[in-house]
């Protein structure tokens, strides 16, 4: 065989090496980081929002003030402490009052108040009222002037409002208890369910001089 084409192979099998050493190498990079940019997809999906137990953020008297799609005032609510929780989308209020307004007036006037000692916001709108829950009407005409319970619930949009606690319902020359109620403040109405009792009060007439 010619000395030339002896020395050809040598060089062709020595190129043959050093491209099967640098296809390795890359191979092993290129898995190397395929590897990496899992796990920091893994670590990014795994890793959930801290909760520690602690608001997101928290104020002292606040006011807020909510308006309607056509731009009028619906409701106030005054609060001695606001806590709000990201994670969980829920807002504490302590001492909290809730002004209600009527849909349909252009003066932007108030219907009810309700207070509580400790009232939840839910991100549906929901407000779960806890402890002495007086509801009173601010309406003159209304038959209905004040509800009492210990807790409550009030949809912030229908204005539905139910109770499964005691409820001690005060109108015009009535009072009424019962273990339930279901009603709607935006149309001042409540009934009560199982066991009502109802005392009426008749005024005193005035003897004629």
């Amino acid at each position: 065989m010619p000395k030339g084409y002896q020395y050809k192979t040598k060089i062709e099998k020595r190129m043959s090496r050093i491209q099967s050493w640098l296809i390795g190498t890359l191979a092993l990079i290129a898995l190397a980081l395929i590897g990496w940019n899992l796990s920091n997809l893994n670590e990014n999906a795994s890793s959930p929002i801290v909760d520690d137990g602690h608001p997101t953020y928290q104020t002292q008297e606040a006011t807020s003030f909510v308006y309607d799609p056509e731009g009028k005032l619906a409701y106030k609510l005054v609060a001695d402490d606001v806590q709000n929780y990201t994670e969980t989308k829920l807002t504490w209020f302590t001492k909290p009052i809730l002004t209600t307004f009527a849909p349909n007036s252009t003066s932007e006037t108030p219907t009810w108040t309700v207070r509580a000692n400790k009232a939840k916001l839910t991100n549906d709108k929901m407000l779960y009222l806890y402890g002495d829950v007086q509801l009173d009407s601010l309406t003159d005409a209304s038959q209905l002037q004040r509800i009492t319970t210990e807790n409550a619930t009030v949809n912030l949009v229908s204005q539905d409002i139910l109770s499964d606690d005691q409820v001690t319902l005060t109108g015009v020359g009535l009072k009424s208890v019962g273990m339930k109620m279901r009603g709607n403040l935006r149309n001042k109405t409540a009934e009560l369910i199982e066991k009502v009792t109802t005392h009426y009060e008749i005024p005193n007439e005035q003897p004629n001089p």
